[in-house]
């Protein structure tokens, strides 16, 4: 069994309000226990978070997405093991799975390393005008906050966190509590293949104490939600004036 800890600024943390049982969905066996995280420990993250301003180059970006899809593919049965047991899926398709995110750390790789700005001319018809525009693309002031469902543990985290560290974002994630070690597996994979922790920090817990955290902290400037209708209603309504 795996007694996980949540990834607080490069550091594990124990939660504030217990623990919860991670079960197989196909046979309810127990798989494993992570933190039941209090709003508390949701700010802190949320504090790292914001006062970390990264400054890696496109190319150490480029270098992280594509050393985390290597470690994946090395470790594929490992972690295609790890979400069949908490997920239920079978081993084909979190073999598959693991494909997928494979394939998302690497063009998000590729993608990183083109230039942050464009330059657009305007004299395009004949009402046009003999002046250009010109774009530049920043980092988020704020924090990325990102939700995300049970179906895929591995590739819904995955589609977030990779563009997030391919911008120079920053960004803490709460995998539903129904699936979070993946999410928390793969927080160590992007460590080991040179992310900074603060970049992306994993906390778990249960709606009811940390939902609206999720989504309400000042810190907070983009909210990225995979799940329900219901819950993505109830997300656009409390969030406010956020991307």
């Amino acid at each position: 069994m795996i007694e996980e800890t949540m990834r607080v600024g490069g550091k594990k943390m124990e939660g504030e309000n217990g623990s919860i049982d991670v079960l197989n969905p196909f046979n309810g066996e127990k798989v494993g226990t992570v933190p039941r995280a209090s709003k508390n420990q949701v700010d802190q993250a949320m504090e790292i978070a914001k006062n970390f301003q990264p400054k890696l180059t496109r190319y150490e970006r480029q270098q992280i997405l594509s050393k985390t899809a290597e470690l994946l593919v090395s470790r594929r049965d490992e972690i295609s093991d790890l979400i069949t047991a908490e997920s239920g899926l079978s081993k084909k398709d979190s073999l598959y799975e693991v494909g997928r995110a494979f394939d998302v750390f690497s063009l998000t790789g590729q993608l990183c390393i083109l230039d942050d700005g464009q330059i657009f001319s305007c004299d395009l018809t004949p009402h046009g005008q003999k002046r250009k525009i010109f774009t530049q693309r920043e980092p988020l002031q704020g924090v990325i906050s990102a939700i995300t469902p049970f179906n895929h543990p591995l590739n819904m985290v995955a589609h977030k966190i990779a563009p997030s560290i391919a911008t120079n974002n920053r960004m803490v994630c709460k995998p539903t509590e129904k699936t979070p070690l993946t999410a928390l597996l793969l927080a160590d994979v992007l460590v080991e293949a040179g992310m900074p922790p603060e970049m992306f920090q994993v906390v778990t817990g249960l709606p009811e104490d940390v939902g609206d955290a999720m989504i309400t902290h000042p810190h907070i400037e983009l909210v990225t939600f995979t799940g329900s209708v219901g819950v993505g209603k109830y997300i656009a309504e409390k969030a406010g004036y956020r991307r």
